[in-house]
Parts: C-alpha cells; structure tokens; sequence
C-alpha cells in the first residue's frame, strides 16, 4: 500500500503539473486568438481545436487531482445520518467500489474507442501533425488515474472495517 500511495503520490504532483501548463498555455492561445482576431484581422486556423483538444485533457487529468482531494460532488447526507461507525464505514466502502467499478467500465470501454481511432490514423483538420486518438486517450487515462486514487482512498477504510469487527 505505501508504494500505491507514493506512485499516486508521485503521479499526481506530476498531473498538477500538467494541468497548470495545460491551462496555462490554453489560455494563451486563446488570448492569441482574440488577438489575431480582432486586432490584427487574421484569425488563427488551428488555436480553437487546439484549446478544445486542451480543454478534454485538462477535464479528465483535473478530475483525476478532484478525485484525490475528494472534490467531487457526493451524497453525504446518507452517510453522515448512520451513527453506526461500523455501517458508516461500510456505506463509504461501497461507494469507493461504485465508483471504482464505473471507472473500470469507462476506462475499458474508453480505451477500446481511442484504441479504434488511433487505429484508422485520423488527424486533426487543422492540425495534420495530430492524430485524434491523442485527444481520446484523455478518457482512459484519467479515470486510470481516478481508479488508483479511490483505491488508495478504499484501503483505510477497509482496515477500519476490521478492526471494527
């Protein structure tokens, strides 16, 4: 378990680091955009599939980060009105492994799409240097990511299960 929590640890230092220079350099080509547009006429061709493609990698690697600090959305109300520590426990447990088992599907299912788009070399319309399958592999990849944080969310609690029992 200490080397799941020092590769999640690791990996997701690294993702933050994606995401600010991800949004970072987002930001910049649409600022150039705007720039281009308006002020000099001439709009860039390729800076809003480049910012969209961006944009679906910033979504799913962040969601990734949300996962670790437990920032995403939840019904705490249920859980937080079972007194119980044992039953509690269990409620969160089985919501980890909800959320596990349907990140698996999508990460499969994800992959398998990417893996069939990459497959028929399609690229980008403005960009011909990019295949398309780099945009879809955005998917699997951060609910990969997604899935080793929940399990390294689920250990504790599991281990607080036994030693309730």
């Amino acid at each position: 378990m200490k080397m799941l929590s020092a590769l999640n640890a690791t990996a997701n230092r690294l993702i933050g680091h994606a995401v600010v220079l991800l949004f970072a350099a987002m930001t910049t080509i649409i600022l150039m955009q705007v720039f281009f547009r308006y002020v000099l006429e001439n709009s860039l061709s390729w800076s809003e599939e480049l910012a969209r493609y961006m944009f679906i990698w910033l979504t799913f690697l962040g969601a990734s980060i949300a996962m670790r600090e437990k920032a995403h959305i939840k019904v705490s109300e249920i859980v937080g009105l079972v007194k119980n520590k044992k039953l509690n426990a269990i409620l969160r447990l089985a919501a980890c492994v909800a959320g596990i088992v349907f990140l698996y599907i999508l990460t499969t299912n994800s992959l398998v799409v990417a893996q069939r788009v990459f497959s028929l070399g399609q690229v980008s319309p403005t960009m011909e240097f990019l295949p398309i399958g780099v945009t879809y592999f955005a998917i699997p990849i951060g609910c990969l990511f997604m899935i080793l944080n929940l399990v390294e969310q689920a250990y504790p609690i599991c281990l607080d299960i036994i030693r309730q029992s």
